[in-house]
């Protein structure tokens, strides 16, 4: 008897099964044909657009402009590469005269950084701006870069602390 039950059970699900996907497509069918019906003579259509909405502006992000002690050092590096790879004498003497006219003083002191570690420093022995200016123009490589430097109240270099690149 279980088996006649199992049997009829299920048939009657795949029947119910069936009967449901006609009656869901029936019904789409029908809704389609109302809708693809028109009217016989159209007295007024409104059309309404509604506008789209404008898409917000983007915040506008202005880059962080350089300090000024940035900008020195940027321009100090550039000069150094300037002079050690200048094409000729005259034009890293020219290159130095431009430098210097960043320096308060062509005196001005530069430490070089030879060793660090573990927080202590070393310096090479200390020289002036245009001492090593001209050792870049003679060594023809620039083997520094600009570490930290102290300003004047002019907005000078004062002083230069140099490190290995």
């Amino acid at each position: 008897m279980k088996i006649k039950r199992t049997l009829l059970f299920n048939s009657l699900k795949g029947l119910a099964f069936v009967g449901a996907i006609i009656l869901t497509t029936a019904s789409c069918k029908s809704q389609k044909a109302l809708a693809d019906v028109a009217p016989e003579t159209p007295e007024e259509v409104v059309v309404v657009e509604t506008p789209e909405p404008e898409p917000e502006p983007e915040p506008v992000v202005k880059p962080k402009e350089p300090s000024a002690e940035e900008r020195i050092t940027s321009s100090l590096n550039s000069y150094f590469s300037g002079i050690a790879n200048a094409s000729s004498t005259s034009a890293a003497n020219s290159s130095i005269q431009e430098a210097l006219r960043m320096f308060g003083s062509s005196e001005a002191p530069v430490l070089i950084i030879f060793y660090a570690a573990n927080g202590q420093e070393d310096f090479d022995e200390p020289t002036t701006i245009s001492k090593y200016l001209n050792y870049l123009k003679d060594q023809g490589k620039n083997p520094h870069k600009v570490k930290e430097l102290v300003m004047d109240a002019q907005g000078k270099v004062k002083e230069l602390v140099l490190v290995k690149k």
